[in-house]
């Protein structure tokens, strides 16, 4: 679902938030990530960015988070909810 323009807005509401990400990318001829979002990001003409936390893991015991991280993701969205505005505005001027 992440493209281009919402992986950069994303990273600049976390750098804003103090939060660091880690971006993982799967090939599209792999079958591992196989999910919906690539067609629903097609489908439905709005910005998305597909994000997740370890610990909301679906399909690995191997998935495992720190104690921070539901603090950075709780940071990242109201973060998200106080600066994405200015950010989008921001960028779609330049």
């Amino acid at each position: 679902m992440t493209d281009d323009v919402s992986g950069q807005i994303l990273r600049i509401i976390a750098e804003k938030a103090d939060v660091p990400i880690q971006e993982f990318v799967v090939r599209n001829d792999s079958r591992c990530g196989s999910t919906i979002g690539s067609m629903m990001a097609a489908k439905l003409g709005a910005k998305t960015v597909d994000i997740g936390a370890s610990h909301l893991g679906m399909h690995s015991i191997r998935e495992t988070c720190g104690v921070l991280d539901c603090a950075y993701q709780l940071s990242l969205f109201k973060e998200f909810f106080k600066s994405y505005e200015t950010i989008n505005t921001n960028w779609l001027d330049n």
